[in-house]
């Protein structure tokens, strides 16, 4: 039983099972933006087949890595992500579970567990959150100031302040459109010049630097440090493994000496 369990072992964490399952992960994805299309009741019946083709795949990728690591599986955050997204794709997809079909696309997302480099940007975007959080809080605080001062200022300059500025939600959507620079410029801002005069102008301009500018340089910031922490900690921890395997190769490599001299002396 041991000897069985330890041989899975060893299958699903070999490169060649890894890379399969890869390949039927991306196969999947594809094959579920066929479904969009409908390509009559042959090939409807095609793609069926072929969806219970991966599925199956995956749910014995799943059982085989539960028997094989047991209660270590659901220690794994990614294993528990992968059993989450193979969970929601086996809810059936009639009746009132009919909505749980449209999940199935969720599984094109176990392609982040099977490549390192999108597992690192996963995680760092996990790790991120809190400073993220922070951030983002500082930046709707900054908004709302702002959605506060154009009500205050805008609203009754003609039709495109009664639109864009007539109540503090109009604002804050405005501000948002303005943030992300989307036709901010001829499409709000010089109708508001021409009824207010030039310094409008500056007015969104401090704004724009104030959140489109600085608030996205701080998040990239963020995000970036988060990556290079990562990769540290990543580098340590093999590092302190090789060191770990250093060390016990010295202690093996001195009893071998004093097992030597002893039989030299002998």
């Amino acid at each position: 039983m041991l000897e069985t369990r330890t041989q899975i072992r060893q299958i699903v964490d070999s490169e060649r099972f890894n890379n399969i399952v890869f390949i039927a992960i991306l196969a999947s994805s594809i094959s579920i933006g066929f479904e969009t299309y409908d390509w009559g009741a042959t090939g409807n019946r095609f793609l069926l087949y072929l969806d219970w083709f991966f599925m199956t795949i995956f749910v014995t990728e799943i059982l085989f890595r539960i028997y094989a690591m047991r209660f270590d599986f659901f220690k794994d955050p990614w294993c528990i992500f992968d059993f989450i997204i193979v969970g929601i794709a086996l809810f059936p997809s009639t009746g009132v579970f009919r909505v749980f079909r449209v999940f199935r696309v969720l599984r094109a997302f176990r392609l982040v567990s099977r490549i390192p480099e999108l597992k690192l940007v996963a995680e760092s975007l996990i790790y991120s959150v809190r400073g993220l959080s922070a951030v983002a809080t500082l930046l709707m605080v900054v908004i709302y100031v702002f959605a506060v001062l154009s009500t205050a200022l805008f609203q009754n300059s003609g039709t495109e302040g009664a639109i864009y500025f007539g109540t503090l939600g109009k604002s804050l959507y405005s501000l948002f459109q303005v943030m992300t620079l989307e036709s901010w410029s001829n499409g709000i801002v010089r109708q508001l010049i021409e009824e207010e005069g030039w310094w409008v102008g500056f007015y969104f301009v401090i704004f724009i630097f104030m959140t489109t500018f600085t608030f996205l340089n701080m998040f990239v910031a963020i995000f970036t440090n988060t990556v290079v922490a990562l990769e540290a900690d990543s580098e340590e921890g093999i590092n302190n493994e090789v060191r770990k395997i250093q060390s016990q190769l010295d202690v093996l490599v001195d009893e071998i000496k004093q097992l030597r001299a002893g039989l030299e002396e002998e």
